[in-house]
């Protein structure tokens, strides 16, 4: 169901705010044709990242591959593995941890070549790793044609929201013990032919779980405004209330004093066909209200955001993707968040 929209001006492009301090950002991977669509996750006493490298963002014989590299101390990089799948395009590399203690990696094959005619084949696929070097075989997952963003974990179970877009608009809300065999829990969690696909989720402390969904619906009196949904267990009843803005690429976490952050993509005018006008940002999103206030614009522009979040040691750690210096690479950023008082 949807509950009330709320008018809200959030398209100014902020800096900082005195709540928030960039500490830094900078490039951690430079080198390749185009690199994009970041994850982050501290594993085993390092720092683990994952992106696609291709040709660009997307396009036919664009075969991207996922690059995985490792940190002791976030400064020096250096790649940790290279996965690749002959004749279809992985992309949206997610990265968990999951309750055995293995780093887990979910993508998607996406048959690029045939994005009209075959694009219920789109395969979602995990990898598992005991090191972070050394990766298990794909292993597809969940049902073909579905694409599975991104697992998030409570306790001993994960759960991930699947999606295919165009005529397929549909969603599919999953659910797993072990990061490998993903069973269906709802068919269908949101509003029918919203155009809604990637997503960014956690658990507060209470167990109810907070997802945040990217709208694509141009042509709709609210144009692509994106979803904030809540449910309580079993997370099979699910409330949808329309954001105040427009974005890509969500992430989102809870810090430890309560607020909820989120790293998104967004577009002046709030349009999002118009790559010369997109940046990185980071804002505060109220789940009592569904609203979202922007706080901090990272060093960004052009083909950019597609975040990973990790809230490590006080400090607010983001990966991040972005063209404003030229080439599309992949960057780092520390931000210090003061607690509430």
């Amino acid at each position: 169901m949807f509950a009330g929209f709320i008018v809200f001006d959030a398209k100014a492009q902020p800096t900082e705010s005195n709540n928030i301090k960039i500490l830094e950002s900078k490039e951690i991977w430079p080198g390749e044709s185009h690199s994009a669509f970041t994850d982050l996750e501290r594993f085993q006493d390092k720092w683990y990242c994952a992106f696609r490298i291709g040709k660009g963002h997307a396009g036919k014989g664009d075969y991207g591959r996922i690059r995985v590299i490792v940190s002791d101390d976030g400064q020096s990089w250096r790649s940790s593995a290279l996965i690749q799948t002959d004749g279809v395009d992985l992309r949206d590399a997610k990265l968990s941890v999951t309750p055995s203690g293995e780093l887990l990696l979910n993508s998607c094959e996406y048959r690029v070549d045939n994005d009209r005619e075959d694009i219920r084949n789109n395969t979602s696929v995990v990898y598992r790793s005991k090191n972070g070097t050394d990766w298990s075989k794909a292993k597809q997952i969940a049902d073909k044609g579905y694409w599975l963003w991104q697992t998030s974990w409570l306790g001993e179970t994960g759960y991930s929201l699947g999606y295919q877009w165009g005529n397929s608009d549909a969603t599919r809300f999953y659910r797993t013990a072990d990061g490998e065999k993903y069973e269906l829990l709802v068919d269908h969690i949101r509003p029918p032919g919203d155009r809604s696909n990637e997503h960014a989720m956690f658990f507060d402390l209470k167990g109810s779980a907070h997802m945040l969904l990217r709208r694509d619906n141009a042509r709709s009196k609210t144009g692509g405004y994106a979803l904030l949904g809540k449910a309580e267990p079993p997370y099979t009843d699910w409330e949808w209330r329309r954001l105040n803005i427009t974005l890509g690429g969500p992430s989102m976490l809870q810090l430890p004093d309560g607020r909820v952050i989120a790293c998104v993509r967004r577009y002046a005018g709030e349009n999002h066909r118009n790559w010369g006008s997109q940046w990185t940002e980071l804002g505060w999103i109220d789940t009592q209200n569904a609203i979202y206030k922007p706080v901090a614009k990272l060093p960004s522009g052009g083909d950019s955001s597609y975040a990973g979040l990790v809230f490590y040691d006080g400090l607010l750690w983001v990966s991040y993707y972005s063209s404003h210096e030229g080439s599309t690479s992949i960057y780092l950023a520390k931000i210090r968040v003061e607690e509430l008082k």
